[in-house]
């Protein structure tokens, strides 16, 4: 199963190529729209805004100023529709981003909502929890996603320098790291800061008002075939979910009561609901790990293999739950990658193209797990997979419209 984060940017590449996002000449392009304060609904003015090329290492590459109804227009002779930007408004030091596709025309609308800050702890609850747990060797390596949300009435940002998401970790527990989604639903690294007692760790990553989902990753020690596991966050959580693999492992626990086997993965599930705030998430694991798989480094341009079998598990019940999650804001996205090549010509040229899409898409889904398991740099991660994208965007763009639009189409709708 690969990353579903990368099908999704396969359909938002269909979505700019059909119309007219990227445009087959390369032609100067135009940015308009407008700034908007969520929390008052009113437009915000003199408000400056950054055009970013990522492919470009972030680079600035136009500016503009919202006038007094919060609008906003910007051209540059460097600007061009066949590339992708994001348009970024700092405000009140919190960054609100936005993707930016252009029509056939190289003319783009792009809207940004930004919220006042709160420095006082809102309302927060975690909707849903999920965490994973594989013994493998001598480690239990340790996933645990959060679905947070803020309930700020009017909608408002957390700002906490000190942290805004706080968490505790065992005693086996190594050092974290931890990622938020971003646009796109993109894992962003995040720093993680240690607090005053063993254990103690928090996030100062903004909290914006509806859902955020954070992730945290570490390690702790399985090299008695045995383990008190225990984790802890700040925050109620409605329903928290515990996936165990290998499935023979002997799983104790007075929180998390079994629910089976899951179907997709073969872990053994567990499930508990209505957990106060600060009450440990806690399970004795006892048996034999799988043995350890060593590690195989990425070579050439493209990411061939998986970096050990707890990303391939992590990664994709990762990506599944950030959809999920998203499904209530608006984004949709594709449901099976097969019914693609069930419907794809089967004229020579259109197999060859949809091999060198696929490879690209498998491409992708590999360096987003290697990122998502903190086995790739950041600044590696994204010149590689800026790359990959770009090469992906060239070749759906040898595919016939009919094909195109009968494909964004379909997937659209799910």
């Amino acid at each position: 199963m690969k990353l579903p984060a990368a099908k999704f940017i396969v359909i938002a590449a269909l979505s700019m190529i059909l119309s007219g996002g990227v445009a087959l000449f390369g032609a100067p392009a135009s940015i308009s729209g407008q700034v908007t304060n969520g929390t008052t609904g009113r437009p915000v003015a003199n408000q400056k805004l950054r055009l970013i090329m990522p492919s470009g290492g972030m680079q600035e590459v136009a500016t503009a100023v919202t006038d007094a109804a919060g609008r906003f227009s910007m051209a540059a002779d460097n600007l061009t529709s066949d590339s992708f930007y994001l348009l970024e408004a700092n405000y009140q030091d919190v960054n609100y981003n936005a993707p930016v596709q252009f029509d056939q025309q190289g003319r783009a609308q792009a809207q940004i909502t930004v919220y006042d800050a709160t420095h006082t702890a809102p309302p927060l609850r975690i909707q849903s929890a999920r965490i994973i747990l594989r013994a493998e060797g001598n480690k239990l390596h340790v996933q645990e996603m959060f679905a947070i949300r803020n309930l700020t009435s009017p909608a408002r940002t957390y700002v906490n320098d000190a942290g805004t998401f706080a968490f505790h970790l065992g005693s086996s527990a190594g050092e974290p790291t931890a990622a938020i989604a971003g646009v796109m639903n993109m894992p962003l690294s995040q720093p993680v800061s240690s607090g005053k007692q063993h254990g103690d760790y928090s996030l100062a990553s903004p909290l914006k008002p509806g859902l955020s989902v954070i992730s945290i990753t570490y390690d702790s020690d399985y090299s008695g075939n045995k383990l008190d596991w225990e984790a802890s966050v700040g925050y109620p959580v409605d329903t928290a979910e515990l996936l165990v693999s290998p499935p023979a492992l002997s799983v104790g626990s007075v929180l998390f009561q079994p629910q089976g086997t899951d179907a997709e993965t073969g872990s053994r599930r567990y499930l508990a609901s209505g957990v106060t705030s600060g009450t440990p998430l806690s399970a004795t694991l006892s048996g034999e790990a799988v043995p350890a798989e060593t590690p195989a480094s990425p070579a050439g341009p493209e990411v061939k293999s998986l970096p050990n079998s707890m990303t391939r598990l992590g990664a994709p019940l990762l990506a599944c739950f950030l959809l999920l999650l998203f499904w209530g804001l608006g984004v949709r996205v594709a449901k099976e990658w097969p019914r693609f090549k069930e419907q794809r010509s089967a004229e020579q040229q259109q197999k060859a193209l949809a091999a060198e899409v696929e490879s690209l898409f498998n491409s992708l889904a590999d360096l987003d797990e290697l990122f998502a398991a903190g086995k790739i740099a950041e600044k590696a991660y994204w010149k590689e997979r800026l790359d990959l994208k770009a090469r992906l965007v060239t070749a759906l763009k040898k595919a016939p419209p009919k094909l195109l639009e009968s494909y964004a189409t379909r997937h659209a709708s799910h």
